[in-house]
């Protein structure tokens, strides 16, 4: 029986190089069978939109399509597709156009969500594939993200959700902290920050993934409604914990893979 593949869903915004160096990274360190839905998210620069549609013309020949984001998914879709909007409706609306199709392929049965500037170092998708049919009530699984040319930890990936008081006493306080508050508040959503020895398990359980990077299967994620299409950039993570929670499942983050 042949392996069912990965959709990798790439949003993409006038920026056609992190695009492009995003899929590059991945096809130089990339073993698992994987299927490209590169979203352009109402792009104003019409060079961005040739750009990507020509490096992957020429990366992937017959395995590409270009298809408009109004267009009726099929059953299969090639190696590579650009899906183009003509409209910016966030992060959310952006990524669940994606889905759109992935949904629809009968060869796709897990979602890798990365953000255009997300690099890959190491081949990653094996061994979230393993872990994630490993651990019974996984839902989103994550590497850990480093900062750029590997400085150190990003510490966003792996946080604890925020609640109705935290997120309006960050807004009331956005631009003065009184007492530190907000400081320490913002340290302590940061699971590893102060708790590096978490690093020494091969996973362990966090609430709110990066959004730049997660791995969940095809089916739950429909089951929840994908993004919330409500919200243009900020907490849809912590909309996803919400929904995960709600339906007795968890969030990981993967120790030993990164990128």
């Amino acid at each position: 029986m042949e392996k069912k593949k990965t959709a990798i869903i790439i949003l993409n915004y006038n920026n056609s190089s992190d695009t492009i160096n995003c899929i590059e990274s991945v096809e130089r360190y990339n073993t698992a069978p994987v299927k490209y839905i590169v979203v352009d998210n109402g792009s104003t620069k019409p060079e961005v939109i040739e750009n990507i549609d020509k490096f992957l013309q020429d990366t992937f020949k017959d395995g590409y399509t270009r298809l408009s984001d109004t267009q009726t998914p099929t059953d299969r879709l090639p190696k590579a597709s650009f899906v183009v909007s003509k409209t910016n409706d966030g992060y959310a609306k952006g990524n669940n156009k994606g889905l759109h199709f992935a949904y629809a392929d009968d060869e796709i049965d897990k979602i890798l969500i990365l953000n255009s500037d997300i690099l890959f170092v190491e081949d990653i998708i094996p061994k979230l594939s393993l872990y994630y049919d490993k651990i019974n009530d996984v839902a989103i699984l994550s590497p850990i993200l480093y900062k750029k040319d590997m400085d150190g930890i990003d510490y966003n990936c792996a946080r604890r959700h925020a609640n109705i008081c935290h997120v309006l006493y960050n807004y009331l306080f956005m631009y003065f902290d009184p007492f530190g508050l907000r400081r320490n508040w913002s340290r302590k959503q940061k699971i590893l920050q102060d708790n590096t020895s978490l690093l020494q398990k091969d996973y362990f359980e966090i609430e709110l993934p990066s959004g730049s990077c997660m791995f969940i299967d095809k089916n739950l994620f429909k089951s929840i409604g994908s993004f919330d299409p409500n919200t243009f950039l900020y907490f849809e993570e912590d909309i996803l914990y919400k929904k995960i929670y709600s339906i007795n499942k968890k969030n990981y983050l993967l120790t030993h893979s990164k990128c």
